[in-house]
């Protein structure tokens, strides 16, 4: 019994992690869709800039924050100088574009934070929670009740403003909503940050959770990112996240 308590508990928080690494490729995907091969590469340059941050003193919270924002300015880069140019080739040159672009981040990292595999510092207190008879981690409940809150933010925001409902019409028919007056290449610059700034906070959680920063972070996460992704339905934000959860819940059962 302890043991299906224990695997609860980490589905709980690997599910939410996932989920949040996930819903940068699902927005992306209903829109163009197209995979954004970057994105494993953009959230571990996002998790190496916040531990960076962190071991230079900066408050966690704000180099943290500071690091999703990061995540965001490469996610557009990369959308504009990788995707962009060769947003209407056939579709599989951006993903090769992006591919490569991916590559150069990750050399990048290398260069810079070399290919050790670095501690990153608990900053979620982990103890016992007892609820209902059942304890559990009051590390997998802090990571579940922060993806909760950006997952929902981030819905609020593409389905009852005025940029969501943009975004949208973009996700319908990209012409049309150009002929409409629709700025289709601010929304999907935007909809990239987005991703990118979710997509680095999954992996600062992914980084806390497992207490380990390293090059080959970013692919791992967003490989079972994008098959949660696929689970829940791929282009569906809430799919994304019930995929995630879904997934982590079950992994221990195979």
């Amino acid at each position: 019994m302890d043991y299906y308590l224990e695997q609860l508990s980490n589905g709980i928080a690997v599910g939410a992690i996932y989920a949040l690494i996930a819903l940068g490729y699902s927005m992306v995907y209903s829109i163009l869709n197209l995979i954004n091969f970057a994105h494993g590469y953009v959230i571990m340059v996002g998790s190496f800039v916040a531990l960076s941050l962190i071991e230079a003193g900066l408050p966690p919270l704000l180099a943290i924050f500071l690091a999703c924002c990061s995540g965001a300015v490469i996610a557009m880069a990369v959308e504009r100088i990788a995707y962009r140019p060769v947003r209407h080739a056939n579709r599989i040159v951006p993903m090769i574009s992006a591919l490569g672009a991916g590559l150069v981040l990750a050399a990048a990292a290398q260069l810079i934070w070399g290919p050790e595999v670095r501690s990153f510092p608990q900053l979620i207190p982990r103890f016992p929670v007892e609820i209902g008879g059942i304890t559990l981690s009051s590390q997998s409940l802090i990571i579940l009740a922060i993806s909760l809150v950006l997952v929902i933010g981030a819905s609020f925001f593409l389905h009852k403003t005025k940029f969501g409902i943009a975004a949208q019409c973009v996700c319908q028919d990209l012409p049309t909503a150009q002929l409409m007056g629709i700025p289709v290449n601010g929304v999907i610059v935007a909809i990239y940050a987005l991703g990118g700034f979710l997509g680095v906070a999954g992996s600062v959680l992914f980084a806390m959770y497992f207490n380990a920063v390293f090059l080959q972070m970013g692919l791992m996460a967003t490989t079972k990112a994008w098959a949660a992704a696929m689970l829940g339905g791929i282009g569906s934000f809430q799919g994304a996240f019930w995929g995630a959860s879904c997934w982590a819940w079950l992994k221990p059962l195979r």
